[in-house]
């Protein structure tokens, strides 16, 4: 045990480290770091208010124009983490002086297939006094394959180390530079942020105390193979065969869709609440039956088509895999599919992740992809990026909180997968619904896009959007403010607020706002009060009248 005179020295060491954390720190700080297998490549000192340049951005992240906004003072850290002699990941630290610094970690995931630091919710989280973490998850860029090509250790930066390779290392940064850890490490990521941070709550539920998890990327290879799929189903690549529906032809079905589905809810406002609930018969669009104009109706092969990608995804077995496609999302991540006459997906990451990850291969195309495509590439699971393991027993036992978000409008990631997963959690824990809210609560946000956007009440505080609203930073409306009241207050959020700003710039004027609910309840309007009002709406059970 310590002798009372070595313990004074240990705090007087940690509290000349607290009050010395300043430009001078940040200097030489960068020449001091020793954190095995652990690189610097540039440590600067940041003033508040500051605009940097990162020239060496790739275009797919942004290009070399790209800045970014610094919040607070504090010390800008880029590192290379070896996580095998054949691959590295790189993590950015924003460190603000130990005055400001609230003792917590806020690190960042990323979307797509990576290669992207998450600077929006580095910059917000400085801001609010967090030091903030990102990382390029293995390998610079979010388009591309050539990165893995041969390359299986990336692949496993990408598919399940990095997040673990940020924390630890954001954990020894933080104990070097203040000479104390946080008090609490939160995390916040959105699409393949989401499937990295429920990922990282199975595999190391000891590396943070509350997450944000917004439109999780689970279940990553269905969700990639599905767009292959569907665009199979409604006649792609055979242009110019009867079962082909044209790009043209997709927003009027989907307008459609919502002008039949979007007054159930009371409220005549073009979003369709709960999409999972409804169906839609194509037929109604069929030439002759007077919806849908000559050049935009659908013929009796066409009609087939439609019906089918609004099916579930079923493996080569028969056995359902993934959600139906959501009524009334864009359809442009499978229907966008020819450039110039020429048959060619929009939506790149599936021939991305399947040349460079799965078949090792780059001529590969996704011409001919069928299901049996998808069960390879599950069966491989490369680098474990699938992550639909349910068993988060251990984070929910070490008293972890998640807050999950999903968009009912999400055209990338069907909300039905969040309903599917959130179940399949308290089915493996074997809990009651109030044991698993008591650390998991899953809130939808009817017409929210995949991650923001969209004509709903969409702005609750989400990752990868900055800045946040400064007038509207309490737990009701920002949901990070949330976690962190439930995880240090143990307040659990009952409700969200989100806001819909004029032309979606967050803080601008508020156009609308709504009350949203942990899941399986459900927002519903009182039929009587203003329903741009967030007093106008209410948490109910489904099927249980407004009162």
């Amino acid at each position: 045990m310590a002798s009372p005179t070595s313990s004074i020295a240990i705090l007087a060491w940690v509290a000349l480290r607290l009050v010395s954390a300043s430009p001078e720190t940040c200097a030489s700080f960068g020449s001091q770091l020793s954190i095995p297998n652990v690189t610097v490549i540039a440590s600067e000192y940041l003033v508040n208010g500051t605009r940097i340049p990162l020239p060496g951005t790739v275009d797919s992240c942004g290009g070399p124009n790209l800045k970014a906004d610094i919040t607070a003072d504090l010390c800008r850290l880029v590192l290379t983490v070896a996580t095998t002699s054949s691959s590295e990941v790189q993590v950015e630290a924003w460190l603000p002086d130990a005055q400001i610094w609230n003792k917590r970690s806020l690190a960042t995931g990323n979307g797509g297939i990576g290669g992207c630091i998450d600077y929006p919710t580095m910059q917000n989280g400085a801001g609010l006094g967090f030091a903030s973490f990102g990382t390029n998850a293995g390998h610079n860029g979010s388009v591309g394959y050539e990165f893995f090509l041969n390359q299986p250790e990336v692949i496993n930066d990408f598919g399940h180390r990095a997040i673990h390779v940020e924390a630890e290392v954001g954990k020894e940064l933080l104990a070097q530079y203040y000479g104390t850890g946080a008090s609490k490490r939160y995390y916040a990521g959105c699409s393949t942020g989401g499937r990295q941070g429920f990922q990282n709550a199975h595999l190391y539920p000891g590396d943070f105390d509350g997450m944000l998890l917004g439109s999780p990327g689970i279940d990553w290879l269905h969700i990639v193979a599905s767009k292959g799929v569907l665009a199979r189903r409604v006649g792609w690549p055979n242009l110019d065969s009867p079962e082909y529906v044209r790009p043209e032809q997709w927003p009027a079905i989907v307008e459609a869709q919502i002008k039949q589905l979007d007054g159930l809810d009371g409220v005549t406002d073009g979003i369709v609440d709960e999409p999972t609930k409804q169906r839609f018969d194509p037929e109604n669009l069929a030439c002759g039956a007077g919806l849908l104009n000559s050049s935009m109706c659908l013929s009796p092969q066409q009609v087939a088509s439609v019906r089918k990608a609004y099916e579930p995804i079923a493996n080569s077995a028969g056995d359902i895999v993934y959600p139906s496609f959501e009524l009334g999302s864009k359809t442009d991540v499978f229907s966008d599919n020819q450039v110039n006459g020429t048959a060619q997906m929009s939506y790149t990451i599936l021939q991305d992740f399947w040349r460079g990850a799965v078949y090792n291969d780059s001529s590969w195309t996704p011409a001919n992809f069928s299901e049996s495509d998808m069960d390879f590439a599950v069966r491989v699971n490369p680098g474990q990026v699938n992550a639909g393991e349910t068993d988060l027993a251990d984070f929910y036992q070490a008293g972890g909180k998640i807050i999950s978000y999903h968009g009912r409008n999400d055209e990338t990631v069907t909300s039905a997968l969040s309903e599917q997963f959130f179940t399949g959690v308290q089915s493996t824990l074997n809990i009651s619904l109030q044991e698993v809210h008591s650390f998991y609560r899953l809130f939808f946000l009817p017409g929210m896009h995949h991650c923001s956007g969209g004509l709903g009440a969409w702005s609750i505080g989400n990752a990868q959007k900055y800045p946040y609203d400064k007038a509207l930073m309490d737990p009701k409306h920002n949901a990070l403010m949330a976690l962190v009241e439930w995880v240090e207050e143990g307040t659990a959020p009952d409700v969200l607020v989100g806001t819909k700003y004029e032309d979606d710039v967050i803080g601008s004027n508020i156009s609308a706002q709504r009350t949203y609910c942990p899941y399986p309840m459900v927002s519903k309007w009182d039929a009587s009060n203003d329903a741009s009002l967030a007093t106008s709406w209410k948490c109910t059970s489904p099927g249980l009248d407004n009162a």
